[in-house]
């Protein structure tokens, strides 16, 4: 049987401009669960928001069992340029379904901090220097960096983890925002997707904020810059066709697109709401894209948001536009296949807001229930 290159994990960078200064200086720790197979290994790293090189000075991959340092061009120090992207060498590490890999990364002291950085995720920091030999250290409280949420943190400069797989290998990405990023829906899929479908890596590429059409807006973007990511049709690129073996696409995004604009002191302004028609050009080039690269491409309904600051009656009604604008276009073949997630979630009484054992209290973010609810709606 042949073999073939098969995206394992993945994150989406977004700039951080703050979150990630504790990792100078320290070794930064991933930790997650494999669901492939493989006997090699490589990994994808970017500065893709920094304003100077980006500085490594080594990172070792454990399997539990063994270990493998990891280089580029047979050199184990990187030093990365602003807006570029690297893949390692490829090196001998063998993975099996269900292992939990560690990926330790060293950022050495005096260099500027990773603006490239994807968040939510299990990381955690040492104590000051290269711990990238010892996989159990123990991590330093002070250096993590706080979130508003208790989910994870920033993983700086980390793109992908590849693996050298069979044919059979795949992985499926979900392409989303911040309920996408927060897993409010994946970890329960992912639990499903490990259960039955063996051999199937389900990639996290949701991104807190992040709009199909548009890259960061208002004054978030003037204090934070692209701190909700470039906007999903370019941000594709590198997120999805740069990709080793994703042969499906669950489109999750848009309710930022609806109702971001004018939401709050913060956001973008009002005339950046995107209209039906704007909405549909952006879905119809970003299937037609990726079909062309052989990639199916699986929609998704957008969640009701009744009641979140912002909201009126314009957006409530273009959301149902765009939601039945999506399953019209399902029917016809545009898509190949659409997921309700906002049927799912939805007030029976009043469809325009989450039922409220759905809503996590924001009457945007679905509770974990109600993520629950939405991974429940889904046939992969």
């Amino acid at each position: 049987m042949g073999k073939k290159w098969v995206t394992a994990f993945a994150a989406a960078p977004r700039e951080a401009r703050m979150g990630t200064e504790g990792a100078v200086g320290r070794t930064v720790r991933l930790e997650t669960v494999i669901n492939l197979t493989g006997d090699a290994i490589r990994l994808r790293l970017g500065n893709l928001y920094g304003e100077t090189p980006m500085r490594i000075g080594g990172i070792s991959v454990w399997n539990g069992r063994n270990n493998a340092e990891i280089t580029f061009s047979g050199i184990a120090s990187l030093k990365l340029a602003p807006g570029h992207t690297i893949q390692s060498d490829e090196v001998y590490l063998p993975v099996h379904a269900g292992d939990r890999l560690q990926v330790l990364i060293y950022f050495p002291a005096g260099a500027p901090a990773p603006h490239s950085a994807s968040g939510v995720w299990q990381v955690v920091y040492s104590q000051p220097g290269d711990y990238t030999l010892q996989p159990d250290f123990l991590e330093d409280p002070a250096a993590q960096p706080q979130q508003d949420f208790p989910v994870g943190h920033p993983l700086p400069a980390l793109m992908d983890i590849e693996l050298l797989s069979d044919e059979k290998a795949r992985a499926i990405a979900c392409f989303g925002d911040s309920i996408t990023e927060m897993r409010l829906w994946t970890d329960p899929l992912e639990a499903q997707v490990r259960e039955t479908m063996k051999e199937t890596a389900l990639l996290n590429l949701g991104i807190g904020g992040n709009r199909l059409l548009l890259p960061t807006g208002g004054k978030f973007a003037e204090m934070m810059g692209e701190l909700f990511g470039m906007s999903g049709l370019k941000r594709m690129q590198w997120d999805l066709l740069e990709k080793s073996g994703i042969d499906t696409v669950i489109l999750a995004l848009g309710v930022n697109d609806v109702s971001q604009p004018g939401s709050g002191e913060f956001c973008p302004p009002v005339d950046e709401r995107c209209t039906l028609e704007t909405f549909a050009a952006g879905v119809s080039r970003t299937v037609l894209t990726l079909r062309k690269a052989g990639i199916r491409v699986i929609g998704c309904t957008i969640t009701p948001f009744g009641g979140m600051p912002g909201c009126c009656e314009e957006t409530l009604e273009l959301r149902r536009e765009i939601n039945a604008w999506l399953k019209r276009r399902t029917a016809a073949g545009e898509l190949d296949g659409l997921i309700d997630f906002a049927s799912a979630v939805a007030d029976p009484q009043d469809p325009d807001r989450m039922l409220p054992e759905y809503d996590s209290g924001d009457h945007l973010h679905p509770s974990k229930l109600g993520g629950e609810k939405m991974a429940a709606m889904i046939q992969l």
